[in-house]
């Protein structure tokens, strides 16, 4: 009998550890600060996602991403943001955000991930992006045009202030409301990685209804 009982206590306990989870463990404070979001000064919960065309964790989260129904909530605002720590990652953030300014950006960004990693066309320089994007139906001189714009570059250099804004050393990495960081190393899975940031969606939204 004491057996039966020691293992519903453990079973118990370890569901009650899946529900809930920890600072400093699943999930790091980034700002003590109320976010904008619970303090009422927007109605958006932003989640970042941090990510490099290259990174093989970052192609297979996308698709457990594009299955997160989070992401399409009405209080809900998803961006994906390039990191850039060398030259070739600086690269690969100009064409993200030069993707972004076409008609089709999922579709681009979908099957610039999959050239990466399923066709191995790393993209090393300008040319190589511009041509593959042109491949896909892009029109070469809006490409162009794009890829070296004052707007890309401003966004480029904004992402990488925020790259040590929030401190982040690997990818794929989650920030959610510029208050909490979630990195590969803590979430442990793709799957955890979601669950603990619905974890902390709904933290937010608790306080901000107090």
């Amino acid at each position: 009998m004491k057996q039966i009982l020691f293992i519903l206590i453990l079973f118990s306990s370890t569901l009650q550890a899946e529900e809930n989870f920890v600072e400093g463990i699943d999930y790091e404070l980034i700002n003590d600060d109320p976010s904008l979001y619970v303090s009422k000064k927007n109605n958006k919960i932003k989640i970042i996602e941090a990510f490099w065309y290259g990174c093989p964790h970052c192609y297979v989260f996308e698709d457990y991403l594009a299955k997160w129904k989070t992401r399409e909530q009405d209080d809900i605002k998803f961006i994906n943001m390039p990191v850039v720590f060398n030259k070739t990652w600086l690269l690969h953030a100009r064409a993200f955000y030069t993707m972004k300014e076409l008609d089709n950006f999922k579709d681009f960004h979908k099957k610039f991930f999959y050239a990466y990693h399923e066709q191995q066309r790393t993209f090393v320089s300008k040319e190589s992006v511009v041509n593959f994007l042109v491949s896909q139906g892009a029109a070469k001189e809006n490409v162009e045009k794009n890829f070296s714009s004052e707007l890309v570059s401003k966004k480029v250099q904004e992402a990488n202030y925020m790259l040590e804004t929030y401190q982040i050393d690997s990818v794929p990495a989650m920030i959610i409301n510029d208050k909490y960081k979630i990195s590969g190393k803590m979430a442990k899975t793709y799957e955890r990685m979601l669950e603990i940031s619905d974890f902390i969606i709904d933290l937010e939204r608790k306080s901000r209804s107090e």
